[in-house]
């Protein structure tokens, strides 16, 4: 009796994993230029340590208007120079959609680059996502801020925004 439990327990459960549709959930394109500095440039990733704490205390205080904000460190990326800029462009190019502008693309003499796009979020909120790259180490930052209350927080800039 409990062998015949067991197969029908293992039939069900092989049933319902390969009956069940598969969620190709689209990778967001912070995560499309995460993945592009890690494959494409071999780059390392720098834990960021009590980072959850940080994102924890934005998204309850939210100083200065700033609603939520991840941020990955790189280091010892290898890539050439040359070709670096034109890459980059591409990627961030495929990775944006349409309702994404670029607002901002800095390359230096010296090889350091930025990257800044931003798009609406709704209800009085903006999605801004800045990459830069700078002597084999990058970082890419994606943050909601609530433009009211920043503009709020440059007219009269206290700790945090409180």
């Amino acid at each position: 009796m409990r062998k015949q439990i067991l197969a029908v327990a293992a039939f069900l459960l092989l049933a319902f994993a390969f009956s069940a549709p598969i969620a190709n959930a689209k990778p967001s394109e912070y995560q499309l230029i995460v993945r592009h500095l890690k494959t494409k440039y071999k780059a390392k990733k720098v834990k960021i340590p009590f980072m959850f704490l940080a994102r924890f205390a934005v998204s309850v205080v939210r100083p200065a208007g700033v609603k939520s904000f991840s941020v990955t460190l790189f280091e010892d990326l290898k890539f050439s120079k040359e070709t670096l800029d034109a890459e980059m462009q591409s990627v961030m190019r495929a990775s944006f959609g349409a309702e994404w502008s670029p607002i901002l693309r800095i390359r230096s003499r010296t090889g350091e680059q930025v990257y800044m796009y931003m798009r609406d979020a709704g209800k009085s909120a903006v999605k801004i996502s800045l990459v830069t790259i700078e002597n084999r180490q990058a970082a890419v930052i994606r943050a909601t801020v609530n433009p009211e209350k920043l503009a709020e927080f440059l007219d009269n800039p206290k700790i945090f925004g409180i």
